[in-house]
């Protein structure tokens, strides 16, 4: 079931008027586990960064330090909702249907920072790949390709009946 839309009066979006700056960290704002980590976005060379600040408690493997993989696997899920997210014309909330993430070297205890590329943005799937560094775009410490569905349902899109 889709719904009618007037494009004499088209709806209002939360990113009206905002910057794509503003609208990606209102997205980072609305998931609670990424409010939880302090996820930020930052502009950087034309592209829209995620910024995951180091904190203790990400530390996974105290002898190295090391952050936990499960923090850097977050990073990359959320970041790759966001970014297909904030693509879809429908302001639909996807839901994760896989993610395959490739741990390519020690994350240690520093800010890491992500990046999303659209691979292809259909009506109902998005897939979207994900690169996480620390200080050099060129040495990734992770990198993943997250496959996403968007619900079709007028009763979904306004976030009523998800569980």
């Amino acid at each position: 079931m889709s719904r009618n839309v007037d494009p004499a009066h088209p709806r209002p979006t939360p990113f009206d008027g905002k910057s794509e700056y503003a609208a990606w960290q209102t997205l980072l704002d609305s998931i609670p586990y990424s409010r939880h980590l302090g996820l930020k976005v930052q502009q950087h060379n034309e592209a829209t960064l995620v910024q995951l600040p180091y904190r203790d408690a990400f530390i996974g493997n105290f002898m190295l330090p090391a952050l936990h993989g499960g923090v850097i696997g977050a990073l990359i899920e959320i970041t790759a909702r966001i970014a297909a997210q904030r693509e879809d014309t429908q302001l639909r909330s996807p839901r994760i249907l896989g993610s395959n993430i490739h741990y390519l070297r020690s994350a240690t205890a520093q800010i890491t920072f992500a990046n999303a590329e659209i691979v292809r943005q259909g009506r109902r799937t998005s897939l979207v790949r994900v690169s996480c560094w620390q200080g050099d775009t060129t040495a990734p410490i992770a990198n993943g390709v997250v496959q996403l569905l968007f619900s079709t349902s007028e009763k979904n899109q306004d976030g009523i009946g998800d569980k």
